[in-house]
């Protein structure tokens, strides 16, 4: 007879449980990563997919990866086609009544970068920069703030919470981005050579020109490309050459040999940063190692 009241005990101890469990989040790449963990802290379980070491353009799941989306209460996206082999697997789970978050969607028009590019017809087309995040205005102004409403929305109880740290790193943020404008501002104008377009958002904040090497995903420009490069380069007032962690280095490596240009590489997701600010900080400190000729 004593067993019911026990088993009560059990349930609203198990039930309470349930209802005190932090949210499971899952951030597609290292940055958004970095930001919901600042913002979190101890408050939410947040797990990566991909790693920065990877390149999310062509990224490929695993099972564990799928089963690791599927536990999630939410899930962190770019969007702007950056994880377009995720594409199905997020748009079943929003399907299902998964929160899903693409970050990049929720910019105005005016904010995106177009990048001109051609099709497989050799027709010339358009598609949206996806590297919203490098950018640490539009981090402060839009990526942050959504992210707070939306954990808010779903953890109400830590709201305050996540407002405060959000606002520490939104400081944080408007402070690099002051002092990064001050020191570019006698480069304006001038250009940068780069492996990839991740830095558009970057550079365009501070008025700097921008010159990809590779416009698309995995293609690799001819020599009689890179040598059109290297004119460019003598010909112009350019400033950088860099590299990136995540791409290939061909056609940089031979600029670098064929010119006098300082040059550097840069690392668009952190391979090795701890927060958001390391990440932003950690570029800014290689761009001034090559602008000041270091």
């Amino acid at each position: 007879m004593r067993s019911r009241p026990m088993t009560i005990s059990v349930l609203l101890i198990l039930l309470f449980a349930a209802t005190t469990l932090p949210l499971k989040i899952v951030a597609t790449i290292n940055p958004y990563y970095l930001i919901l963990k600042e913002i979190t802290g101890q408050e939410a379980q947040v797990d990566l997919l991909i790693g920065p070491g990877q390149n999310p353009h062509i990224f490929s799941p695993k099972i564990s990866d799928i089963r690791k989306l599927n536990d999630a209460d939410l899930v962190i996206a770019n969007g702007l086609d950056l994880e377009v082999f995720l594409k199905p697997y997020l748009e079943d789970l929003t399907s299902r009544g998964k929160t899903i978050v693409y970050m990049g969607s929720l910019l105005p028009d005016e904010l995106l970068v177009d990048e001109n590019e051609k099709d497989d017809d050799d027709e010339p087309g358009h598609h949206d920069n996806p590297h919203i995040w490098l950018d640490p205005i539009i981090l402060s102004d839009y990526v942050v703030p959504v992210l707070v409403r939306t954990l808010s929305s779903l953890d109400p109880g830590n709201s305050e919470f996540f407002s405060s740290n959000a606002a520490n790193l939104i400081k944080n943020l408007q402070e690099f981005s002051d002092q990064t404008a001050s020191y570019l501002e006698r480069f304006k104008g001038k250009t940068v050579i780069v492996a990839h377009p991740s830095f558009s958002y970057f550079f365009r904040r501070y008025g700097i020109k921008l010159e990809p090497v590779l416009e698309g995903v995995g293609d690799e420009p001819t020599i009689g490309e890179i040598m059109k490069l290297v004119d460019f380069v003598r010909s112009q007032d350019v400033i950088g050459v860099f590299a990136e962690y995540q791409h290939s280095k061909r056609a940089i490596d031979i600029l670098m040999d064929e010119t006098s240009v300082k040059h550097g590489e840069l690392d668009s997701l952190g391979i090795s940063t701890g927060s958001i600010m390391e990440l932003l900080q950690w570029n800014l400190a290689e761009m001034k190692r090559v602008f000041d000729g270091e």
